[in-house]
């Protein structure tokens, strides 16, 4: 059976609902980068524009395990040599089809490693990275088409892939990666967990953060632009992308309160494509439903090729 515009959700009895209000995300000085945005970027747009694009492309940290477990302990480790960065990569299974994780920003490969267990119980081999300026990888600054290239580089070191988990930003750059870095690589199943519909949006919602005058705006737009190699804005945004990249079925899983992509972009993905189905969690938040058990029993029966069993 195929799936097409599937929708469900869990109730938010059978999970542990977070507080709506998360604690604050940004760092106290902040005031002091708008207040210094919005009067000397009306001033000399161009440098605060540089400076706005290096904050924008430099993560704040690095995401370190506080402990260890079974499934990290476990871990094949490798290397992919990307460019002038060493990429720290992991490995766990020995089925003949594989499964990619790969991560959002400011996070790590084995961030992911929740779905590892039942995945190589299902014969699956797995494999994550850090990406580049994240976890264990080189680099101290990276963008959406870089973080997209080391989507690839891992893509054709691995071989064919049955499906990738990606959550948040990492769904942006592996969309990205399949649909304009290399056409040719075909994905079966995609999993999409609190992705970001439009990187404009993106692009737009930081600027706002930040107080970024219109006129530097337009120069941080000008510089991302030419990282872009001529693609135009609107064609890096999610929506556009997927039906351009060689992708099966995709399941997109995200929660009602996520207070970092908002829940719109989940529907908007879900209306735009095909053969799309939605998991909708409620109170999980942006990471969370990562944990869940009940999601990742969803995301893997999805993976199995038992479509039958993603809803039941």
């Amino acid at each position: 059976m195929v799936m097409t515009k599937s929708r469900y959700e869990i109730p938010a009895f059978q999970v542990e609902t977070l507080p709506h209000k998360q604690p604050s995300e940004y760092p106290f000085y902040l005031v002091f980068v708008k207040w210094g945005f919005a009067f000397f970027g009306q001033i000399f747009p161009k440098a605060i524009a540089k400076l706005a694009f290096r904050i924008f492309t430099t993560p704040r940290m690095r995401a370190v395990h506080k402990r260890t477990d079974e499934v990290i302990e476990s871990a094949k480790l490798f290397e992919v040599l990307f460019g002038k960065v060493i990429l720290k990569g992991y490995e766990w299974g020995r089925g003949d089809r594989a499964i990619l994780l790969v991560h959002g920003w400011e996070s790590r490969g084995t961030a992911l490693r929740s779905f590892v267990p039942g995945l190589v119980h299902a014969g699956f081999r797995v494999v994550a990275f850090d990406g580049p300026a994240h976890g264990n990888s080189g680099g101290k600054q990276t963008n959406l088409p870089e973080f997209a290239g080391a989507v690839r580089a891992v893509l054709n070191l691995i071989g064919p892939v049955h499906g990738i988990i990606t959550h948040s930003f990492g769904g942006s750059t592996s969309v990205f990666a399949l649909a304009h870095l290399d056409n040719s690589i075909a994905v079966e199943k995609m999993v999409l967990i609190a992705v970001p519909a439009s990187t404009r949006k993106v692009i737009q919602d930081f600027a706002k953060l930040v107080s970024l005058p219109k006129r530097a705006l337009e120069a941080l737009k000008k510089m991302m632009h030419r990282k872009l190699n001529g693609l135009h804005f609107h064609d890096t945004d999610l929506m556009e992308s997927l039906a351009k990249a060689k992708v099966g079925e995709v399941l997109v899983v995200h929660d009602k309160f996520d207070p970092s992509v908002n829940f719109e972009s989940a529907e908007a993905i879900f209306e735009k494509y095909d053969h799309a189905s939605l998991l909708v969690t409620q109170g999980l938040g942006h990471f969370y439903l990562m944990k869940h058990p009940e999601v990742i029993r969803r995301v893997i029966n999805f993976l199995r090729s038992e479509d039958e069993l993603l809803f039941s």
